[in-house]
């Protein structure tokens, strides 16, 4: 009869090799840029390599708009959709890996699965089309006043939101928060206000869809404690 040590073991070895198993299985349906920056990310500290101060510094990518066709109906599912991804299933579903603290730097693509990628891609298309989709790219809502969207955020992380400035207007600010424990720091103590107006529908779903892509787009890539949004009426007469 063997040993309850060696049973131990032996369960032990056939769980690791399950788990390598499906591990490589997984790996292996990744794309390939994405399995080099884990490793990468993985392998440096271990040579120092995160001290040297010749490494680039992450910017945000460009996103590329995909235009997304919406109704009434399907707006209210993408919102559904976008606020039901919360910070912990984000993490429970392996969409973000290791990121860091919030208030710190932005989420950098390493810390994102593919899946995490393509959410975040998501919200940044459903937030253009909100904000600037016309009826020729297939939104069809019927937008009976206007109403202006002001985001506030770290200069340094700006260019998360490049994709908006063709009808933006910003202004930089000095920055009058601090952070009392000193771990999350803005560029320069600069801030940046993004504002741009919209057509709202008078069920208010625009600015219902323009909170979810925002608060998703927050945790998967801006990573500040609260991003600091407000919108407002412009004007009461009728588009």
């Amino acid at each position: 009869m063997a040993a309850l040590d060696d049973l131990v073991r032996s369960a032990r070895a056939d769980i690791a090799a399950r788990v390598v198993a499906d591990l490589r299985a997984r790996l292996l349906e990744q794309p390939h840029e994405w399995v080099v920056d884990q490793l990468l990310a993985e392998i440096a500290p271990r040579l120092g390599l995160d001290r040297l101060p010749t490494l680039p510094v992450q910017r945000a990518r460009a996103h590329r708009v995909t235009p997304v066709p919406l109704t009434a109906e399907s707006l209210v599912e993408a919102t559904s959709h976008l606020a039901a991804w919360t910070s912990e299933r984000l993490v429970a579903e392996g969409c973000l890996l290791v990121p860091p603290l919030p208030g710190g730097p932005l989420v950098e693509p390493r810390h994102r699965s593919p899946l995490g990628e393509a959410l975040l891609a998501g919200a940044k298309d459903l937030l253009h089309a909100l904000l600037f989709g016309t009826p020729e790219e297939g939104v069809l809502l019927d937008r009976v006043h206007r109403e202006q969207l002001t985001l506030t955020l770290p200069g340094a992380k700006a260019e998360v939101f490049a994709f908006l400035r063709e009808a933006a207007t910003e202004f930089g600010t000095p920055s009058a928060w601090v952070d009392p424990d000193g771990g999350a720091r803005h560029d320069q103590g600069v801030n940046v206000l993004m504002q741009v107006e919209y057509g709202e529908v008078a069920e208010e779903l625009v600015g219902n869809g323009i909170v979810a892509a925002l608060r998703l787009i927050n945790k998967l890539e801006v990573n500040e404690v609260v991003l600091y949004a407000r919108m407002e009426d412009v004007e009461q007469s009728p588009l």
